[in-house]
């Protein structure tokens, strides 16, 4: 799957974070030159240096082939002419668009936004819908500061054959349950975690990203 990301701030940066480590294919545009330095030098080569409001900047990043574009922008209007751009001159199947005024988002629907959103927790949840086969999956909003989601690690994890007691977590997270091929288990320091397993864990708002790292990554 390959997705666009308009827009590298911290709602920007933290998805493609997440859409790399799932192994997605994504570019990010930013008018930024420092940013898109700063993410190619942690990420590799995946930003794009240019304004996603110009219809020659989203042809070259690969518009017509992306099947998902995400405007995240600091400007509503910037992310709506995104949007439209990209559906308009690319058919781009699928956009998602981050609102900073909630009055816009009726306009936004109007005029074919897919999904408008608001926030980082918000727009990762909508991405999560577009995956085949995702990793990460929120299951619920426990309060306005904790939610609930559920991880499966994958085979070349460096998590897989540890301990549950050997996996540091992110503060204020924990495990609550997980799921074997023969049923649910106790989340005690001595289960061994192993491919294709589920955790279901409770964590922060902002730090899904972070226990994602912590079952998925590879060392």
């Amino acid at each position: 799957m390959y997705t666009l990301i308009a827009g590298c701030g911290k709602v920007g940066h933290q998805l493609t974070r997440v859409l790399l480590a799932m192994g997605n294919e994504v570019l990010v545009i930013d008018k930024d030159r420092r940013i898109c330095d700063t993410v190619n030098e942690e990420l590799g080569r995946v930003a794009l240096l240019g304004d996603a409001t110009r219809i020659e900047v989203l042809r070259d990043a690969g518009a017509s082939r992306a099947n998902l574009l995400i405007a995240v922008t600091a400007r509503d209007e910037d992310n709506l002419a995104i949007c439209q751009a990209a559906k308009q001159a690319f058919n781009t199947p699928r956009t998602i668009s981050v609102i900073k005024d909630p009055q816009n988002e009726a306009l936004f629907k109007i005029l074919g936004v897919d999904k408008v959103v608001n926030g980082t927790h918000l727009v990762v949840a909508n991405i999560e819908d577009e995956l085949p086969g995702q990793s990460l999956v929120h299951l619920m909003s426990l309060t306005s500061q904790q939610e609930m989601i559920t991880v499966t690690i994958p085979e070349d994890a460096a998590a897989m054959g540890k301990s549950l007691g050997d996996i540091p977590l992110p503060p204020g997270s924990f495990i609550s349950l997980v799921i074997k091929p023969d049923g649910p288990h106790l989340p005690t320091d001595d289960v061994v975690l192993m491919a294709d397993d589920r955790v279901v864990a409770v964590t922060s708002h902002g730090d899904e990203h972070v226990l994602f790292e912590t079952f998925t990554g590879v060392e």
